[in-house]
């Protein structure tokens, strides 16, 4: 049976990919040196290098490449 609570529950449930993600950006802000803020630009490049399959430090290398190719 569907109830509110079951659905309120649902909502606030967080899957075990989301942590991981979570987890993997955290690491990733600690080499950075800084909080990486959801929604940012860095964010999502950043997320685009997860989905890729790097490791914290190899995407923030990546990003760190990135950013002064942009910059030249």
């Amino acid at each position: 049976m569907f109830n509110m609570t079951t659905m309120a529950a649902d909502e606030c449930r967080e899957d075990s990919s989301a942590l991981a993600y979570r987890d993997w950006l955290n690491r990733a802000g600690n080499v950075l040196g800084h909080y990486v803020v959801e929604g940012s630009q860095e964010e999502s490049d950043l997320f685009d290098l997860y989905s890729d399959g790097c490791m914290p430090r190899e995407a923030v290398t990546e990003l760190r490449a990135q950013q002064a190719l942009t910059a030249a």
